[in-house]
């Protein structure tokens, strides 16, 4: 097999799935928009996408999962254990739960769904970061004692720059996607956490009733995800 050399572009990619763990391939596309060698636009971002990961995943850098969630199913990329060298990292043995994926891929598209809200209003996502990283941050590779608990984790936490007069705010944002399996009790607990520590909170579900419950318990508006 010949020798893959890994480019910035490749390096960006793997740092993305180091950060989140596990990335549908549709939200690498932004990576994708034009030809890192030319500079000029890809005429099908998708293909490239599709290319390129195919060639780190046969030399080894990521692998691939089909997840499966209510009849749609998205193809997820996360790192393998070559990607751990150029890393520096150990990132390919952190794994989201196969019980997990959909759930983070859900987040992940509601994260990107915030993204185009904030640009629309003319702020910016500086970055955000998924539950998991935000359990890590908290307990700093600590165990949790007996009977200690933390306040509710949101799914992600989006740190944005909003436009002032003067200057820019930045504030972190909680988003959290709600299934039907979530109860009232649930939903009122997260947001009443989320209302002491972030200064908003933004509200996802997987169908027009599990939103409309969220609506009802929070006050809140709750976007769906198709």
């Amino acid at each position: 097999m010949t020798t893959l050399v890994l480019t910035e572009r490749d390096m960006e990619v793997l740092a993305l799935l180091e950060e989140h763990h596990a990335v549908p391939l549709k939200m690498l596309l932004a990576k994708f928009q034009t030809n890192p060698c030319t500079g000029e636009a890809n005429a099908n971002p998708l293909k490239a996408c599709e290319r390129r990961i195919t060639a780190l995943r046969k030399h080894g850098y990521v692998e691939l999962d089909r997840v499966r969630d209510r009849g749609k199913i998205d193809v997820v990329a996360r790192l393998a254990r070559r990607a751990d060298k150029p890393l520096h990292s150990s990132a390919s043995r952190r794994r989201v739960a196969v019980s997990e994926r959909a759930h983070h891929v859900r987040t992940l598209e509601a994260v990107a769904v915030f993204e185009q809200l904030v640009k629309e209003r003319g702020g910016r996502v500086v970055t955000f970061r998924v539950e998991a990283a935000l359990r890590s941050e908290k307990q700093r590779g600590r165990r949790t004692r007996r009977g200690e608990r933390f306040a509710s984790f949101p799914d992600a936490v989006c740190t944005v720059a909003l436009a002032t007069p003067s200057g820019e705010r930045i504030v972190d944002v909680a988003l959290e996607y709600v299934t039907s399996k979530y109860t009232d009790a649930d939903i009122k607990e997260k947001a009443a956490s989320f209302r002491q520590h972030f200064a908003e909170s933004f509200w996802f579900a997987d169908r027009p009733r599990t939103a409309a419950r969220v609506t009802r318990v929070t006050g809140s508006p709750c976007s769906i995800l198709s």
